[in-house]
């Protein structure tokens, strides 16, 4: 009879501090329980994607491949195990017109592709490496004159792109170039619309009023722009018709560099969509979800690319620095083959050498400098970089800016930095406008 109260007493005299850690324990256990159904419900949603299967989904070791300029890729070197984690995507951009919307004035520039088939404007390696949290992207212009895997012809090398098989592409960048692939991602128009749409748009400078007829792109005055996912895609495929307005000469100019300086346009605004997607994506459940339902729709990976792989990657890159991502072209020369207008490529320069050693693993990925420049800087260094060129179509003299992209190159050896002139209209560096 005694024992009872006196139980009772003991009872309320324990610390305060014994209910808070009680309460801190359930509160810890509860939100262990929801953060793991979370986990499992974006694991079942990222199960439903569209995948394929690549037929060299696992690259154990480096392998001695020939290029198509009759050398190798060598054997005689030695990655770090940091340097296993680093991988290479295959990222590509294939024709939709399934949503273009009828009452956007972008919609001419996508037209009725029924008749197209599928083609592939945008071939892009980006190499990512969680270890060091860097990334560097390399492009490959879709004129490019090149052996087909699995054929005995030689033809542009997006005429080896399907998207539901992209093993023949991928065979077809390892044999030309000696870069192995180990994923696969392929967005429409689709989807990169939507992608777009989902982090509230992606911003881009512009120093001029800027237009193509083509696309429906038009920017009517100079400043950041924010562009929804209509305007970001009537941006990223304006080409031949690309032009901007000279304030000075008070008359609208050309960018006669076509397909590569679209390519230039693209590498900076997959940067700036990359570094819009970490600043929303990781501060907001529904940008997140925005995000996976516009991946279920419209993009298509390899199988190996797993969920918990993709949580993990997007966990460890979540602090990377956009600027600092170095982005490359293969180097080219034009020439007439037949009725054809293609581009060779040139891979014997030793800048080239270098730059296919990042990809093809035999040297660590290095960042891009930054040069911090106000908004006067900007203005001052882009009338700088313009060079005269002339078009066959008429005399008139074009601006046409040109960078020199400067980074850190290789650590081992004596190899000079590679060095590579980012060609085309592109926007300025502007680190406020994002």
């Amino acid at each position: 009879m005694k024992r009872g109260p006196k139980a009772q007493t003991d009872f309320s005299r324990r610390p305060k501090s014994h209910y808070y850690v009680l309460a801190l324990n359930v509160f810890v256990s509860t939100l262990l329980v929801i953060s793991g159904f979370v986990l499992l419900w974006v694991n079942s949603r990222v199960d439903q994607r569209l995948i394929v299967t690549l037929n060299n989904s696992k690259v154990d070791a480096p392998k001695d491949v020939q290029l198509a300029d009759g050398s190798t890729t060598g054997t005689d070197w030695v990655l770090d195990e940091k340097s296993l984690d680093a991988k290479n995507f295959l990222l590509t951009g294939s024709d939709n017109g399934s949503c273009a919307d009828a009452k956007s004035s972008t919609t001419g520039g996508i037209g009725d592709r029924t008749s197209l088939g599928e083609r592939s404007d945008t071939i892009m390696i980006i190499r990512i490496d969680p270890s060091s949290k860097r990334a560097a992207i390399l492009s490959f212009p879709r004129d490019l004159w090149v052996n087909i895997a699995g054929t005995t012809r030689q033809n542009r090398i997006n005429s080896a792109f399907k998207s539901t098989d992209p093993n023949r592409l991928v065979d077809t960048i390892e044999k030309s170039f000696g870069i192995p692939v180990d994923h696969y991602v392929n967005v429409n128009f689709c989807a990169f619309k939507e992608i777009v749409t989902a982090v509230d748009g992606v911003k881009v400078p512009f120093l001029y009023p800027t237009r193509d007829k083509k696309t429906g792109f038009s920017v009517s005055e100079p400043g950041c722009i924010n562009f929804d996912g209509d305007r970001a895609l009537a941006y990223v495929r304006s080409r031949s018709g690309y032009r901007y307005f000279d304030t000075t000469n008070q008359k609208w100019l050309e960018d006669p560099t076509g397909d590569l300086g679209r390519i230039s346009r693209q590498q900076d605004f997959l940067r700036r969509s990359m570094q819009r997607a970490l600043d929303k994506g990781s501060s907001s459940l529904s940008v997140a979800n925005s995000l996976l339902n516009a991946a279920l729709k419209n993009v298509i990976t390899d199988d190996q690319l797993t969920p918990r792989g993709m949580l993990d990657l997007a966990q460890t890159m979540r602090d990377l620095n956009t600027r600092t991502v170095a982005t490359y072209t293969i180097e080219s020369y034009p020439k007439r083959i037949g009725e054809l207008s293609v581009l060779i490529p040139s891979i014997k320069s030793e800048t080239m050498k270098q730059i296919l050693a990042i990809f093809q693993g035999r040297a660590p990925l290095v960042a891009q400098k930054v040069v911090a420049r106000n908004s006067n800087d900007l203005t001052v260094v882009f009338a700088a970089q313009r060079i005269a060129a002339s078009t066959t179509s008429t005399s008139t003299t074009i601006a046409v800016t040109t960078t020199i992209t400067t980074i850190a190159g290789p650590t081992s050896g004596d190899n000079a930095n590679p060095l590579q002139k980012t060609v085309g209209v592109v926007p300025p560096d502007d680190p406020s406008c994002r």
